[in-house]
């Protein structure tokens, strides 16, 4: 299979250096050929429709956002998506996207095995996703990893603040992952820990009060945070810890 992936950012480049770990002759550029079997899209969403304009008939044509429209690449009789459901970092010489889901929607059947086959050998597990339903999926992505970051660097800021920068994988690794691991295990009647459960409130404001004196910032997140965590836990822990989540409070 000879595959051309247009636009050599974070996705493009990780999808290429998955397709050379498996064997494909893959290139990365700005543009496509007739004379490749698969051209696969990675730019940003609003030049989508115009890049899949610019490619010549004959390959099969994917792109990998999971928010554009898949008519956006009307223009190819037979079009697929398949995103990467992975955060990827710039620079990394590893495999970002080994054993991650990858959501799966084309024009027709035949389209959509094919793109499947594909994610397979780039070693992502491909999903069927309906048109119509997205792009949930990507919002989903973006709660589950964009969306962690602000509590995560949160704490590491209080670590620091404690002294501790240099023991935050030790402290926060196995916290995280046990966190994760009892969501998913779990599902959304995952049960919540910690004082907003409790319905402690003296823990809550004792904890607000220390961190308006490290970072007004730190303060603002905990609130909204354990705001957010309210219609997880019981209504008489909420009613409990309510009156400390407040700007005043």
């Amino acid at each position: 299979m000879k595959l051309t992936v247009i636009g050599p950012g974070r996705a493009g480049t990780a999808i290429h250096q998955h397709a050379c770990h498996a064997g494909l002759a893959s290139s990365i550029g700005r543009t496509a050929t007739a004379a490749v079997d698969v051209v696969l899209i990675a730019v940003p969403d609003p030049a989508v429709a115009e890049v899949a304009q610019a490619i010549p008939l004959g390959p099969l044509v994917g792109m990998v956002s999971g928010s554009v429209p898949l008519d956006a690449l009307a223009t190819h009789p037979h079009a697929f998506v398949m995103h990467p459901m992975q955060t990827i970092q710039p620079d990394r010489g590893e495999l970002q996207l080994t054993g991650c889901a990858a959501g799966i929607t084309a024009t027709d059947a035949a389209t959509a095995r094919q793109a499947s086959d594909l994610a397979h050998l780039l070693g992502m597990n491909p999903v069927p996703v309906a048109e119509e339903l997205r792009p949930l999926p990507h919002i989903a992505s973006v709660f589950a990893s964009n969306l962690l970051l602000p509590s995560l660097v949160s704490a590491m800021e209080v670590l620091a603040a404690a002294g501790l920068d240099d023991q935050r994988e030790a402290i926060l690794g196995p916290l995280v992952r046990r966190a994760v691991d009892n969501a998913l295990a779990d599902g959304m009647s995952a049960p919540a820990t910690g004082p907003v459960a409790r319905g402690d409130l003296a823990t809550v404001q004792l904890h607000r009060r220390r961190l308006q004196a490290v970072n007004a910032q730190l303060d603002r997140a905990y609130a909204l945070l354990s705001t957010a965590l309210l219609p997880l836990v019981s209504p008489t822990a909420a009613t409990a810890v309510a009156p400390g989540l407040g700007p005043d409070a």
